[in-house]
């Protein structure tokens, strides 16, 4: 996938994609607390039963995940990628260019869930930036980019 065409003025600090590695951590995760959450009924029974609950309490938590589109996020963004530059984030997806995301319109970063980032800008709505490899890191650039484009903007 080739890059969106950058301003003149615009340098690249940063591009990612989605992480394969925090994307299983994530569904492991999911899936974790929901066998949990089934087991939990199960504690009063003897260890035999739990243990062979186990295999089939995760393969059920598998299949509803594929039921309501949790494993469908790999599949969405696989070949998504995201440009940082000095003005603004790049969304480009399999098709090509898709969105941009001007730097002094973001308002704040969350990190819940804390596999992803949510980017909310000024005008109230939000951009999830999903599962990038390093997300604490990805946070502390952009906005780090942004405090220096809004005060490139001031002077």
């Amino acid at each position: 996938m080739t890059q969106p065409e950058f301003l003149p003025d615009e340098v690249l600090l940063h591009s990612w994609t989605i992480s394969g590695r925090s994307f299983a951590i994530r569904v492991g995760a999911i899936a974790g607390i929901w066998v949990v959450v089934g087991l939990i009924g199960d504690l009063g029974n003897a260890f035999w039963i739990i243990l062979l609950g186990l295999p089939v309490s995760a393969a059920a938590v598998l299949f509803n995940m594929w039921v309501y589109g949790e494993l469908d996020l790999w599949a969405q963004h696989r070949k998504t990628e995201w440009f940082l530059t000095n003005e603004a984030i790049y969304v480009c997806e399999s098709e090509g260019y898709a969105s941009e995301v001007p730097l002094d319109e973001i308002k704040r970063i969350n990190r819940w869930p804390i596999w992803s980032l949510v980017v909310r800008l000024r005008n109230g709505t939000a951009k999830t930036l999903p599962i990038p490899k390093a997300p604490r890191d990805l946070r502390r650039r952009i906005l780090a980019a942004r405090d220096a484009y809004v005060s490139r903007l001031q002077s």
